[in-house]
């Protein structure tokens, strides 16, 4: 028996759902015979683009079109419904070769065999490599006018420009869930089973806006009992997690309760359900109900979902939500590859509860402030750092001084600034200054930002002596003349050769 994506497959551009952009574009094409030479198709997995393209080759032969697509009656509709030479489907994947181009391009001058038109469908083209494509490059441009190239792929952004610039592109859409959910009711429908509605609602968002995926899952959901399919066997099925539970765990976080949270994350790990996941659908609940908030039209959920998390919504910032996305999401790597994924995630949750507890309050006081501020007047720009640092009673040894400062650059200030303060070695307390002695350096480490950050490092640590940068031959011209006087006995003069 066919899988319900294989059996259900449309086979007239009218039965495509979601793609009315590229399907009316077509049947326009069909209707007036201005067919071209070159399609490309691109857009995610199982929104249709094989499809429409099987339709398109079938239509642009049929003898008598009905709206646009094949009437499945004339002789070469009947021809064309089973395998043949003039509708040749290639999977670049597997055949993506400079021989297999070579191929097509002396085959495409053989006449079709049916109908007027010779249709090559190639699949997941981006597979190509550069040799097959330049190879393919000239056919592609100028083929016989029985030939047309429909080319498919999931990543158009890997074609050659030049391929690029010799198709007419249609971009297709992911399908959204409500017209997911009334195929599978359909189908269902067709089918005999009983399904609750938010059931098929759960299975259509799962699929992620592809059609192919909805149903292969509603294939699988259907096989799980002979009665009626419930929104419990459908998440059992997926391996999906409860929204309860799921709204638990947040009502956990935002009220700061982290044993309540530790008890949430060990109820979902007892039941099976990956730490990833968890973390995904909590990033799911706080964007629904950051929606929920500022958008709520935008919202898949059905009304009732829709009130419940409202109350979870008025008890939370939009800043506190925004946030919670970001701490959950970014998860995700560090969850895939982590050896202990329970416990990364029982780290974030401990994260959000600290966020949950501050929630910003102190930012926003300061914004609120700062507003007050400038409704009064102008913001003044902040003044100078104080050259002169007080008070003159704390006193302190060179080397803890120095340690301090090297401490608060290390953390603050950038790697020119840590490179050049560490080097310096030779410095000294007299007379309540703190000497630098500086050598070749002493112009670079007398610039305006190496002092400014030295105010900083003085003024944070509660230094209270006055900074100097000297030059260290004055120093040793000092200690000569003490030297000479000794000797001398009398006051003398030096003059320094430079």
């Amino acid at each position: 028996m066919a899988s319900l994506y294989r059996k259900f497959r449309p086979d007239v551009f009218s039965s495509v759902i979601g793609q009315e952009h590229v399907t009316k574009t077509l049947i326009n094409q069909i209707e007036t015979g201005r067919i071209g030479h070159a399609y490309l198709f691109t857009g995610s997995r199982g929104v249709g683009k094989t499809t429409c393209a099987r339709i398109f080759a079938r239509a642009i032969n049929c003898l008598s079109p009905v709206d646009g697509s094949p009437c499945g009656k004339c002789e070469v509709c009947k021809a064309l419904a089973s395998p043949n030479m003039d509708i040749l489907e290639i999977d670049a994947a597997s055949n993506n070769g400079v021989d297999d181009a070579r191929e097509i391009r002396e085959k495409v001058n053989y006449p079709p065999v049916n109908g007027k038109y010779k249709i090559y469908i190639i699949d997941e083209v981006h597979m190509l490599t550069g040799s097959a494509f330049n190879a393919l490059l000239k056919t592609l441009e100028e083929p016989p006018a029985h030939a047309v190239f429909i080319l498919a792929t999931t990543e158009a952004h890997k074609l050659p420009a030049t391929i690029l610039s010799r198709c007419m592109r249609f971009d297709f859409r992911l399908v959204s869930v409500d017209e997911i959910s009334d195929l599978i009711c359909k189908v269902y429908d067709k089918e005999g089973k009983t399904y609750d509605t938010d059931a098929v609602r759960y299975i259509a968002s799962a699929a992620e806006g592809s059609v192919r995926d909805a149903l292969s899952i509603a294939d699988m959901c259907m096989s799980l009992s002979n009665g009626k399919l419930t929104y419990e066997q459908a998440l059992g099925a997926l391996g999906g997690v409860d929204r309860t539970k799921i709204r638990e765990l947040f009502t956990a976080i935002s009220s700061s309760d982290v044993g309540e949270c530790f008890r949430c994350v060990d109820d979902l790990a007892v039941s099976g359900k990956s730490m990833g996941l968890i973390a995904k659908e909590l990033t799911y609940y706080a964007r629904d109900l950051l929606l929920v908030k500022v958008s709520p039209k935008l919202l898949t959920e059905t009304e009732e979902h829709i009130a419940m998390m409202r109350e979870d919504a008025e008890r939370s910032s939009v800043d506190f939500l925004s946030t919670m996305i970001t701490l959950f999401s970014s998860l995700d790597a560090e969850l895939r590859y982590s050896v202990s994924p329970r416990i990364v995630l029982e780290a974030g949750c401990l994260r959000a509860c600290k966020l949950a507890v501050t929630d910003i309050s102190a930012l926003e006081e300061r914004i609120s402030r700062l507003e007050r501020l400038a409704q009064g007047g102008a913001l003044s720009a902040p003044s100078e750092p104080a050259r002169s640092v007080p008070p003159a009673d704390v006193k302190m040894s060179p080397q803890m001084v120095w340690g301090k400062v090297i401490s608060y650059f290390r953390l603050n200030e950038s790697a020119r600034l840590q490179t050049l303060v560490g080097n310096h070695t030779d410095f000294e307390v007299k007379n309540g200054e703190f000497i630098v002695w500086c050598g070749d350096d002493y112009l670079d480490f007398n610039d305006k930002a190496v002092l400014d950050a030295l105010d900083r490092a003085f003024a944070l640590n509660g230094i209270g002596y006055k900074i100097r940068i000297d030059k260290r031959v004055e120093r040793d011209k000092d200690k000569e003349l003490e030297r000479l006087r000794a000797m001398v006995g009398k006051d003398v003069k030096i003059n320094v050769i430079k």
